[in-house]
Protein backbone atom coordinates (compact mmCIF):
# COMPACT_ATOMS: atom_id res chain seq x y z
CA UNK A 1 0.00 0.00 0.00
CA UNK A 2 1.46 3.35 -1.31
CA UNK A 3 1.54 6.53 1.11
CA UNK A 4 1.47 4.97 4.79
CA UNK A 5 3.51 5.92 7.85
CA UNK A 6 4.20 4.12 10.38
CA UNK A 7 5.07 7.27 13.75
CA UNK A 8 4.38 7.32 17.04
CA UNK A 9 1.15 8.46 18.83
CA UNK A 10 1.20 11.54 19.43
CA UNK A 11 -1.16 14.33 20.37
CA UNK A 12 -1.99 15.08 16.47
CA UNK A 13 -3.08 11.27 16.23
CA UNK A 14 -3.94 9.70 19.12
CA UNK A 15 -7.96 10.90 19.19
CA UNK A 16 -8.16 8.89 16.69
CA UNK A 17 -6.32 5.75 17.69
CA UNK A 18 -9.52 6.41 20.70
CA UNK A 19 -11.64 6.33 17.92
CA UNK A 20 -10.25 2.92 16.21
CA UNK A 21 -9.69 1.51 19.70
CA UNK A 22 -13.44 2.08 20.58
CA UNK A 23 -14.49 0.29 17.43
CA UNK A 24 -12.55 -2.68 17.69
CA UNK A 25 -14.58 -3.35 21.39
CA UNK A 26 -14.91 -6.33 22.15
CA UNK A 27 -11.53 -7.58 20.49
CA UNK A 28 -9.97 -4.97 22.74
CA UNK A 29 -10.94 -3.46 26.11
CA UNK A 30 -12.94 -0.09 25.87
CA UNK A 31 -11.33 2.72 27.64
CA UNK A 32 -12.02 6.34 28.52
CA UNK A 33 -9.94 9.26 26.49
CA UNK A 34 -7.64 9.80 29.78
CA UNK A 35 -7.40 6.10 30.21
CA UNK A 36 -6.18 5.69 26.55
CA UNK A 37 -3.83 8.48 26.66
CA UNK A 38 -2.47 7.37 29.70
CA UNK A 39 -1.85 3.93 28.58
CA UNK A 40 0.38 5.77 25.43
CA UNK A 41 2.03 7.91 27.51
CA UNK A 42 3.38 5.13 30.30
CA UNK A 43 3.92 2.69 27.09
CA UNK A 44 7.54 1.79 25.96
CA UNK A 45 6.37 1.07 22.40
CA UNK A 46 3.69 2.62 20.43
CA UNK A 47 3.08 3.20 16.81
CA UNK A 48 0.39 4.40 14.60
CA UNK A 49 0.14 4.01 10.75
CA UNK A 50 -1.11 6.94 8.63
CA UNK A 51 -2.67 6.27 5.02
CA UNK A 52 -3.48 9.38 3.41
CA UNK A 53 -3.67 11.50 6.41
CA UNK A 54 -5.49 9.29 7.84
CA UNK A 55 -4.93 6.68 11.28
CA UNK A 56 -5.68 3.63 10.08
CA UNK A 57 -4.01 1.39 13.25
CA UNK A 58 -2.13 1.40 15.84
CA UNK A 59 -0.19 -0.48 18.71
CA UNK A 60 0.43 -0.24 22.38
CA UNK A 61 2.87 -2.35 24.05
CA UNK A 62 4.76 -2.42 27.62
CA UNK A 63 8.42 -3.93 28.53
CA UNK A 64 8.83 -5.66 32.18
CA UNK A 65 10.71 -2.19 33.24
CA UNK A 66 9.98 -0.89 36.57
CA UNK A 67 8.59 1.87 35.77
CA UNK A 68 5.71 -0.31 33.51
CA UNK A 69 5.39 -2.80 36.49
CA UNK A 70 4.24 0.04 38.65
CA UNK A 71 2.17 1.70 35.97
CA UNK A 72 0.38 -1.70 35.59
CA UNK A 73 -0.10 -2.57 39.13
CA UNK A 74 -1.02 0.98 39.55
CA UNK A 75 -4.35 -0.06 36.67
CA UNK A 76 -4.51 -3.69 38.45
CA UNK A 77 -3.60 -5.12 34.42
CA UNK A 78 -4.41 -8.95 34.78
CA UNK A 79 -3.10 -10.25 31.63
CA UNK A 80 0.39 -8.09 32.14
CA UNK A 81 0.51 -9.04 35.78
CA UNK A 82 0.16 -12.93 34.55
CA UNK A 83 2.89 -12.72 31.53
CA UNK A 84 5.38 -11.13 34.78
CA UNK A 85 4.44 -13.93 36.85
CA UNK A 86 5.48 -16.32 34.23
CA UNK A 87 8.11 -14.67 32.43
CA UNK A 88 10.83 -12.04 32.60
CA UNK A 89 12.75 -9.50 29.80
CA UNK A 90 9.62 -9.49 27.68
CA UNK A 91 7.09 -6.79 25.56
CA UNK A 92 3.25 -7.09 26.37
CA UNK A 93 1.34 -6.35 23.36
CA UNK A 94 -1.08 -4.10 25.14
CA UNK A 95 -3.54 -3.82 21.91
CA UNK A 96 -3.58 -3.27 18.40
CA UNK A 97 -6.03 -2.68 16.13
CA UNK A 98 -7.16 -1.48 12.81
CA UNK A 99 -10.13 0.11 11.00
CA UNK A 100 -12.23 -2.19 9.45
CA UNK A 101 -11.83 -0.94 6.23
CA UNK A 102 -7.53 -1.55 6.14
CA UNK A 103 -8.12 -5.24 7.31
CA UNK A 104 -6.67 -7.87 5.61
CA UNK A 105 -3.99 -5.93 4.00
CA UNK A 106 -1.13 -6.29 6.04
CA UNK A 107 -1.02 -3.09 8.14
CA UNK A 108 -1.32 -5.33 11.43
CA UNK A 109 1.77 -7.19 10.21
CA UNK A 110 3.81 -4.03 9.16
CA UNK A 111 3.35 -2.83 12.57
CA UNK A 112 4.21 -6.50 13.92
CA UNK A 113 7.30 -6.09 11.89
CA UNK A 114 8.46 -2.96 13.37
CA UNK A 115 7.88 -4.36 17.27
CA UNK A 116 9.55 -7.16 16.28
CA UNK A 117 12.76 -5.06 15.07
CA UNK A 118 12.66 -2.59 18.16
CA UNK A 119 12.46 -5.81 20.43
CA UNK A 120 15.83 -7.30 18.49
CA UNK A 121 17.25 -4.35 18.92
CA UNK A 122 16.33 -3.87 22.80
CA UNK A 123 17.28 -7.49 23.45
CA UNK A 124 13.78 -8.30 24.52
CA UNK A 125 13.74 -12.10 25.27
CA UNK A 126 10.21 -12.50 24.83
CA UNK A 127 7.21 -11.13 22.66
CA UNK A 128 3.74 -11.59 25.02
CA UNK A 129 0.07 -10.92 24.01
CA UNK A 130 -3.54 -12.45 24.88
CA UNK A 131 -6.55 -13.72 22.99
CA UNK A 132 -9.87 -13.82 23.93
CA UNK A 133 -11.00 -17.01 24.30
CA UNK A 134 -14.27 -15.82 26.22
CA UNK A 135 -16.67 -14.22 26.00
CA UNK A 136 -15.87 -15.30 21.89
CA UNK A 137 -13.00 -17.25 21.02
CA UNK A 138 -11.20 -14.70 18.67
CA UNK A 139 -10.38 -16.98 15.82
CA UNK A 140 -8.71 -13.75 13.56
CA UNK A 141 -6.24 -13.10 15.97
CA UNK A 142 -5.06 -16.50 17.13
CA UNK A 143 -4.79 -17.32 12.83
CA UNK A 144 -2.65 -14.31 13.13
CA UNK A 145 -0.27 -14.53 15.94
CA UNK A 146 0.46 -18.50 14.81
CA UNK A 147 1.42 -16.81 11.39
CA UNK A 148 4.09 -14.84 13.91
CA UNK A 149 4.90 -18.10 15.64
CA UNK A 150 3.18 -17.14 19.14
CA UNK A 151 2.49 -20.58 21.10
CA UNK A 152 -0.09 -20.88 24.11
CA UNK A 153 1.62 -21.29 27.30
CA UNK A 154 -1.43 -20.90 29.52
CA UNK A 155 -4.93 -20.35 29.62
CA UNK A 156 -6.59 -17.90 32.17
CA UNK A 157 -10.42 -17.81 32.92
CA UNK A 158 -10.87 -14.54 35.56
CA UNK A 159 -14.80 -14.82 34.95
CA UNK A 160 -17.76 -16.83 33.60
CA UNK A 161 -17.77 -14.68 30.92
CA UNK A 162 -13.56 -13.90 30.62
CA UNK A 163 -11.12 -15.88 29.31
CA UNK A 164 -7.63 -15.52 28.15
CA UNK A 165 -5.28 -17.53 25.99
CA UNK A 166 -1.51 -16.18 27.04
CA UNK A 167 0.95 -16.41 24.06
CA UNK A 168 4.19 -15.66 23.62
CA UNK A 169 7.36 -15.46 20.92
CA UNK A 170 10.73 -16.32 21.68
CA UNK A 171 12.84 -13.85 20.14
Amino acid sequence: MDNIKLLPIDNSNVENCHAINENNVPNVGTTTFEEFEALVENSDFHRCIIHENKVIGFIICFQDSSKTKSFMYNLKHKNFNEFRNRLKNFMYIDRVAVDIEFRKIGIASSMYEKLLEFCLESNIENLTAEINILPSRNEVSFNFHEKFDFVEIDTKKYSDDYEVSLQKRIL
